[in-house]
C-alpha cells in the first residue's frame, strides 16, 4: 500500500479520488474537532444530478439541430430512417418536443417520430415535458454532468445555458464528530470512494492523516 501524510490545521481537501483512510496523528489541540467526508467538501450531500432546459418561442424549421454532449438531433418535415438521429417535427413546437423527448430516451416512436438506428443518449435522459419546454437530466450524479454541452442551430428554439448545470457530487460524513487527544488514532482503514475532505472546528487542531 502506498501510504501518504497530510498534516493541516484548518478544513482542507486531502485527497480527490477514492483510497483509505488508515489514521491520524494528533501532534497538538486545545479542544478542536474534526470531521471526516467522503467527497470534496464539508457540508453532507446526497448529490444532484445536473439538468438542462431547452425552451420553444415557435416552431422547429427543417435541418435544424439541437445537441447534447456529441449527439446531434436533426429535425426534419420527412423522416429518413436510413439516416439515425433525426426527429420529425411535426404539427406543432409541442409535437417537436415530444418527438425529441422520445428519440432522447429511445422510447416509443422509432421509425415514425424519430429515425431508426438512433440510441437512447448514453449520458442524459428527457424527463419533464410541455408543450413549450423540454428538461434533460444527467444519467449520472456529481458534477461531472455539468460538462454535459447543450446547444442547437434553431431559430425558435434555445437551452437555457451551453452546458447542463447544478450537478453536486455525493459528500457522505464518514464519521461522528471527533474531539480527540494528542497522540495516534487507528481508523480501522476507512474506505472512500469520492475524495477525502476534513472540516476542522474548534481550537488549535494540528492533526496529521494517514492514507493511500
Amino acid at each position: 500500500m502506498n501510504n501518504k501524510y497530510k498534516n493541516i490545521s484548518a478544513s482542507a481537501q486531502i485527497k480527490s479520488t477514492a483510497g483509505v483512510l488508515s489514521g491520524m496523528y494528533v501532534n497538538s489541540t486545545n479542544a478542536g474537532t474534526i470531521k471526516l467526508f467522503d467527497g470534496d467538501t464539508g457540508t453532507a450531500s446526497a448529490g444532484v444530478t445536473a439538468s438542462g432546459v431547452l425552451t420553444s418561442s415557435g416552431v422547429f424549421q427543417d435541418t435544424e439541430t439541437v445537441t447534447i454532449g456529441s449527439t446531434v438531433y436533426t429535425f426534419v418535415t420527412t423522416l429518413d430512417n436510413s439516416i439515425p438521429y433525426q426527429v420529425l417535427i411535426g404539427a406543432s413546437a409541442a409535437a417537436s418536443l415530444d418527438n425529441l423527448k422520445v428519440a432522447i430516451n429511445a422510447d416509443t416512436g422509432a421509425g415514425t417520430t424519430y429515425s431508426l438506428g438512433t440510441d437512447a443518449h448514453p449520458l442524459v435522459n428527457a424527463t419533464t415535458n410541455t408543450d413549450t419546454a423540454q428538461t434533460v437530466v444527467a444519467n449520472s450524479v456529481g458534477v461531472a454532468g455539468n460538462a454535459i454541452a447543450t446547444t442547437e442551430t434553431c431559430d425558435n428554439v434555445a437551452w437555457g445555458a451551453v452546458v447542463l448545470e447544478n450537478g453536486v457530487d455525493v459528500n457522505t460524513l464518514m464519521n461522528n464528530t471527533i474531539t480527540p487527544a494528542i497522540g495516534y488514532h487507528d481508523l480501522g482503514g476507512i474506505r472512500f470512494n469520492n475524495g477525502l475532505y476534513a472540516t476542522i472546528a474548534g481550537t488549535a487542531l494540528d492533526v496529521t492523516l494517514h492514507y493511500s
